[in-house]
């Protein structure tokens, strides 16, 4: 049916157990093994990846099309996600009823693909790629779906929706008299109450009913969050009521946070007034707060963790993450990188792993002839050695590694000299080398991994 159209949509609901899977751990795949595939829906650390098999890509359906690093759109929450693919545009990712701007280079044509592969949730066909988190729903259509059907199918939400019938006759003197809300499993964690209403289970009218501070219990006693209907105060009438034959009480939803479980939790209302029953409600003072305790002043800077760290630097080489020397060598090192943020918990050791990313991004961008000629136009690669660092060879290196990499005009940064002084140090050790891997180009990709992976980029 796919193959009919050439064009296609996979929309999930998903909640990834953590952002720390790599390598495109699969969420859902039309595969045949780990290196040949229809199409493959997966995650990588805070990104979420697309394969597709056409023309325009290999068996894998490499090159992927992923979201930009540094938005970090995936979370290990609820997320609504959709991967488009047409033959003019390629393939586009959505999250949350929204594109993320990961958008592929050509479409092509789907004559490749594989009718004898199977659909896999989780992991590859061969059980490979394994990824954790939960499945909600997965629906593929045999076309794009529009930005308009994308987000009208995120405001719908998923997962079963009930009534929740609260019998208030006794106070209301009416017969099947409720209040009603519309109740769905928001997560993992949690419900959502939306959209209550009052309505009677009959032919009956209501005449005039007061319903005032409106709250959920949940097991017993008063949900502690989630109050969003505290502050409700209306009157059920005749005239509101005659034109659906019920009254909406509030347009509003609120997340009750889930205790026991969908099926052992209980829960009732209470009402501040309700026809001609009150109940006064006041509302706690709030506690005087201690006394703030008296701990050492935290750093005023911090560090940027795995995911920024090498974001980072593809945005500063300008070496795309997903270059297989360099993606190799994050998959290798992104445990000895920094997790968090705070400058205190660095250590010698994740040092190393910035410095071996630094140079694998360094060894892309210098091999590219037309990346370091666009970073370095008057630096000759072509020439010796001794003809290439010059005074003013160096300067043709330096002077550009500083303002890429260091940048200038910026309230705290390192001393342009300093760091000029650090680099021209480096090349005389360089220069003194032998062997095959001595080399102008050898010394440049030495120097630019000095600065690349230095507090500059790291400290933030």
């Amino acid at each position: 049916m796919i193959l009919s159209t050439g064009e296609y949509s996979i929309e999930a609901w998903v909640a990834p157990a953590n952002v720390t899977q790599d390598n495109s751990s699969r969420i859902i795949a039309y595969s045949g093994g780990a290196d040949k595939h229809n199409f493959v829906l997966g995650q990588t650390l805070y990104d979420y990846d697309a394969f597709n098999r056409s023309t325009t890509t290999d068996a894998a359906g490499a090159p992927q099309v992923s979201t930009p690093d540094a938005e970090q759109d995936l979370q290990a929450t609820l997320q609504h996600v959709v991967m488009t693919f047409d033959p003019t545009d390629g393939r586009k990712i959505f999250v949350n009823g929204k594109p993320t701007g990961a958008t592929d280079t050509g479409g092509g044509l789907l004559t490749d693909w594989d009718d004898t592969f199977a659909l896999a949730l989780g992991s590859e066909v061969d059980n490979s790629h394994r990824w954790a988190g939960t499945i909600r729903m997965v629906v593929i259509h045999n076309r794009v779906l529009t930005p308009d059907q994308i987000k009208q199918n995120y405001d719908v939400g998923v997962g079963e929706k009930y009534f929740l019938l609260f019998n208030v006759s006794d106070h209301v003197g009416i017969p099947d008299a409720y209040v009603v809300f519309e109740v769905s499993q928001f997560d993992s964690y949690s419900y959502l109450f939306n959209k209550p209403f009052f309505v009677i289970l009959g032919n009956a009218m209501p005449g005039s009913i007061p319903m005032k501070g409106v709250r959920i219990g949940i097991n017993g006693r008063e949900a502690p969050v989630g109050q969003a209907y505290k502050n409700l105060d209306v009157t059920i009438n005749d005239a509101a009521y005659q034109t659906d034959h019920k009254q909406y009480l509030s347009t509003l939803g609120t997340v009750i946070a889930m205790e026991k479980g969908v099926a052992t939790d209980e829960f009732f209302l209470t009402f501040e007034q309700l026809g001609n029953d009150t109940n006064v409600v006041t509302e706690p003072a709030p506690a005087i707060p201690a006394p703030p305790a008296d701990v050492p002043r935290g750093p005023e800077v911090g560090i940027r963790n795995f995911a920024e760290i090498n974001a980072t630097m593809s945005r500063l080489t300008g070496v795309p993450t997903t270059t297989p020397s360099v993606s190799s060598t994050f998959g290798a090192v992104f445990q000895a990188l920094p997790v968090t943020t705070g400058v205190a918990t660095f250590q010698s050791s994740q040092q190393m792993g910035v410095t071996q990313l630094a140079i694998s991004y360094c060894s892309a961008l210098m091999d590219n002839a037309q990346l370091r000629a666009q970073l370095f136009p008057t630096f000759n690669f072509g020439a010796s050695i001794a003809a290439a660092y010059t005074p003013s060879g160096r300067d043709a290196l330096i002077d550009p590694l500083i303002a890429q990499m260091v940048g200038s005009g910026i309230s705290t940064q390192p001393n342009t000299a300093d760091v000029k002084t650090e680099v021209n140090a480096l090349i005389d050790q360089l220069s003194g080398c032998s062997g095959a891997q001595c080399s102008t180009v050898g010394i440049a990709k030495g120097a630019c991994a000095s600065v690349l992976g230095s507090a500059a980029m790291l400290v933030k």
